[in-house]
């Protein structure tokens, strides 16, 4: 099962429709197009357009699949207790000396760059469960990190 906010699933549904109705479209018009110039065993646009449409087709069978196997998690007011998913954790890492801040979200919405990481990942799957005060180890492909959480917020 995946979980995805109402944002998450919105924005995978896009690319989809994308991949669909516009990239497929175009592909397709490029296939249509190297067709007509002749012997399709030598003609390396037609090759080069099937194997596109093969690999747009495969996306759009897997995207389909992800949204088949997905449930919408609803932000809400959580005890904030323990860490769950869509919880905003604030933690001291000992090991870099640093305060760290991490939104725990899905795969498909996790954004390094915005703070929100998987709760799939190895640091996600670490947080998840623990409560203020916990201090434990997190095993990360560089090491290990030692880790306080802080503070569990969430949105409501």
């Amino acid at each position: 099962m995946n979980y995805l906010t109402e944002e998450g699933m919105k924005k995978i549904v896009e690319k989809l429709y994308n991949l669909k109705h516009v990239e497929r479209d175009l592909v397709l018009k490029r296939v249509t197009e190297a067709r007509k110039l002749g012997d399709l065993r030598e003609n390396g646009d037609y090759k080069a357009a099937r194997e596109d449409l093969t690999n747009i087709d495969i996306r759009i069978d897997e995207l389909e699949k992800y949204i088949a196997e997905s449930q919408i998690i609803k932000r809400g007011k959580s005890n904030n207790k323990v860490v769950r998913i869509l919880n905003t954790v604030k933690i001291k890492d000992h090991t870099r000396s640093k305060e760290l801040i991490y939104t725990l979200v899905s795969q498909a919405e996790a954004d390094p760059v915005e703070k929100k990481i998987s709760a799939d990942s190895p640091i996600g799957k670490g947080l998840l469960g623990k409560k203020v005060g916990d201090r434990f180890n997190i095993r990360i492909p560089a090491g290990e990190l030692d880790v306080e959480i802080l503070e569990i917020t969430s949105e409501e």
